[in-house]
């Protein structure tokens, strides 16, 4: 990976914001998993099914109000994706728009998601020179850079790895990928605390959540029959 995209996105996802961006997913997380097991129609076989989309849904609405209430220094929107189908989090930060994305460990692709990035920013045979090494790369006359925030966690909600990751154009590869949750436990004097329990005004306010996403995709879907 060449330093020179690892050095981009870290100046747009600085260290200093690691541990609140870990925080962040870690709460979204324990969020899901809490108002699964006070749901009962969730409780059931169907939701083992939708876990791992309940907790992304949870870890964007809790990065989406850190960024509102001012606990992340990133803009976050929610916009629709190409097809109109389901929604996406959008995060601005310097030259980037990423989007927060779910999946199995730590250098995995996820299932289905878009690549945006810059067909100039890609690791094809034309980059490289004899030696092997990475051709140098104008990343400054890039003016759109796209990154994921990739994260995954355990059956008990404990995250595996949260990273912020530069996927390559065109090939199933990182042009740079920073594992931010082993950075924070690194770097930290002390491990990056487990989230609070979630309180009682989140939890109604993401199960309307729940309810506001079901009732779109149930309209998208009566308007494709």
């Amino acid at each position: 990976m060449a330093t020179e995209f690892v050095n981009k996105l870290r100046s747009a996802f600085p260290a200093g914001t690691d541990r609140p961006v870990v925080q962040s997913l870690a709460a979204g997380v324990a969020l899901a998993d809490d108002v699964r097991r006070n749901t009962p129609w969730l409780m059931n076989l169907v939701g083992d099914d939708l876990r791992g989309n309940l907790r992304r849904a949870a870890a964007m609405w809790r990065f989406s109000q850190d960024c509102k209430n001012g606990v992340l220094p990133f803009k976050a929107q929610e916009v629709a994706n190409t097809t109109g189908s389901s929604h996406l989090l959008m995060i601005v930060a310097g030259a980037f728009e990423a989007h927060i994305v779910r999946t199995e460990g730590e250098a995995s692709f996820p299932k289905d998601a878009p690549i945006r990035q810059d067909k100039r920013l890609s690791n094809e045979a034309d980059l490289f020179i004899g030696d092997g090494k990475l051709k140098p790369v104008d990343v400054a006359g890039v003016e759109n850079l796209y990154a994921w925030l990739s994260f995954g966690a355990d059956l008990f909600g404990t995250l595996s790895h949260v990273c912020w990751c530069m996927p390559a154009a065109e090939q199933r590869e990182f042009l740079a990928r920073i594992n931010i949750l082993r950075e924070a436990n690194m770097f930290a004097p002390e491990p990056a605390p487990e989230p609070p329990p979630p309180n009682p005004a989140d939890q109604l306010e993401f199960r309307r959540e729940i309810e506001r996403m079901l009732d779109e995709r149930g309209g998208v879907e009566r308007r494709n029959k």
